[in-house]
């Protein structure tokens, strides 16, 4: 393989400790952990006869320890999950990770910690995050960093199983669901760098949902500022249908635009480089905490900043080595990314086809005379390589399939560079400036006009997408033998 998309020799044990953290997702719980060990021992004996037998064992050494990481942190999650227990009312208290968010299924939910609660003994602490439903009445009134105390009944914790709830839940570091019918605010968190944080994020999602009209103000705002939730269920339905559920989630481009941005005008105005790397990776770094951290940010984030800094310290890494160094690092802080959290396993399985089947995309469709435009070949090359690495593991979860995807995302990529630059700077124009929003957002609103528009009209095509009612073993068979036929033919074109 050549170009960004090669791996280094190390690139391999990164890989076995992302594959060894995978495998407990999957992990039978009845299976005895021994299996695992016993096979991974004869491995490492049978490396010991071979000419490379210090690599099988280092292999071997990082699937043990990813392995390791993802178990003890599902042991300790099911641990505590079951240390709180109720057949009847409980009464909780706790500090709002963030404001209440509305639920796709109506009513409001919001994460607290610092738990304690009420038994017959009094209050006792905690450890873990409770996650709240309530009426949708409580979106209002509640802020970041109150104490609130909540009553009502826990809800029956759900079944495992890839990517499912429960695994989100771990991944969110929530332990427990209640059920609430009351609250009450018990205290409001002194004002720290977290709540501006949070608030800020709250402030230029409400000064853009102020100067534009729904539905505009709802893909607007998760674009840049993160937040998909507030997207009603039928543009969900819409974006699913045509391919672009993507475009509802910060991700790489917004990294990417953010660093060249920073980077090239720190430089035009004569900083040293190392201070504009820097001030850069600073901008960065408080702009993934403002819109929540999600995990597709984060991973783009950390991805950014490997690349400059590797560029800056004269180490040209190669793109593929340095997208496992980030999935890794990731998974070793938090091991339930990635059987709980699709977004990260999409984000990567894109950046993935990126870098390993754009060129080859652009190559076969320039052959085409219809395609030869490079302006429609390399928007469309794009897609279908992030596409080729996504679209199996929406069919596992989901079993949709869009027709219309590659079109759609032709039709609307265009424009999604121009729309993010007027976003991004007319959200803190218009938070400072609250009465001339609408102009301020006037050039967004057009574009986002057409692209509703094109995105609503494609949606209605027949045959647009569908979903295939298939068993669970049926579609995880297929997408195995997609995914190898892939990488074969990947294999022989480099």
């Amino acid at each position: 393989m050549s170009g960004g998309g090669q791996f280094f020799p190390a690139s391999r044990y990164w890989l076995a400790f992302i594959f060894g953290i995978a495998l407990v997702g999957l992990w039978p719980s009845h299976w005895s952990v021994a299996y695992f060990y016993g096979g991974l021992l004869g491995i490492a004996l049978a490396g010991l006869t071979g000419k490379r037998k210090r690599s099988v064992l280092v292999l071997a050494l990082c699937l043990v320890i990813g392995f390791w990481r993802a178990d003890t942190a599902l042991v300790s999650a099911v641990t505590t999950a079951s240390s709180l227990s109720s057949s009847g009312d409980i009464i909780i208290k706790g500090r709002l990770v963030s404001r209440p968010q509305p639920r796709s299924s109506g009513g409001s939910q919001m994460i607290i910690k610092d738990i304690n609660y009420y038994s017959h003994s009094g209050w006792r602490t905690w450890p873990g995050r409770v996650l709240v439903y309530g009426p949708e009445s409580w979106l209002s009134g509640a802020q970041a960093g109150q104490s609130w105390q909540f009553s009502g009944r826990l809800a029956a914790w759900p079944a495992g199983g890839v990517f499912s709830y429960r695994y989100y839940l771990f991944n969110r570091s929530a332990r427990a669901i209640l059920q609430a019918d009351q609250r009450q605010l018990v205290a409001s968190q002194p004002q720290n760098w977290w709540f501006y944080l949070v608030n800020g994020q709250e402030r230029l999602s409400q000064a853009l949902a102020n100067s534009l009209p729904e539905p505009a103000a709802s893909l607007a705002g998760p674009l840049v500022w993160g937040g998909a939730g507030q997207i009603s269920a039928e543009w969900r339905q819409r974006l699913a249908i045509t391919g672009l559920s993507h475009i509802t989630a910060v991700s790489g481009f917004n990294i990417s635009l953010l660093l060249v941005l920073f980077i090239d005008n720190f430089i035009i105005l004569g900083w040293p480089r190392r201070w504009a790397t820097i001030s850069a990776s600073l901008v960065i770094a408080i702009y993934v905490l403002v819109i929540g951290a999600p995990a597709s940010a984060v991973r783009a984030g950390l991805f950014g900043l490997l690349l400059v800094w590797g560029r800056y310290c004269g180490r040209l890494g190669r793109s593929g080595h340095l997208l496992l160094i980030s999935a890794a690092v990731m998974l070793a802080i938090n091991p339930f990314y990635f059987w709980g959290d699709l977004g990260f396993s999409l984000s990567f399985a894109a950046v993935f086809g990126l870098l390993y089947w754009t060129e080859l995309w652009q190559k076969w469709l320039r052959r085409i005379p219809l395609l030869r435009l490079p302006l429609i070949s390399e928007n469309l090359a794009v897609t279908l390589a992030a596409q080729m690495w996504t679209w199996p593991l929406i069919f596992w979860q989901f079993g949709q399939i869009s027709m219309i995807a590659p079109l759609a995302n032709l039709l609307v990529v265009w424009a999604l560079p121009w729309l993010t630059i007027f976003l991004l700077l007319a959200s803190p124009l218009a938070w400072l400036w609250p009465a001339g929003g609408v102009f301020i957002f006037a050039p967004a609103g057009w574009l986002l006009k057409i692209l509703l528009a094109i995105i609503a009209n494609l949606a209605n095509w027949p045959a647009a997408g569908f979903i295939v009612e298939w068993p669970s073993g049926w579609r995880i068979g297929i997408i195995i033998i997609y995914y190898g036929l892939t990488v074969v033919l990947l294999r022989r074109r480099k």
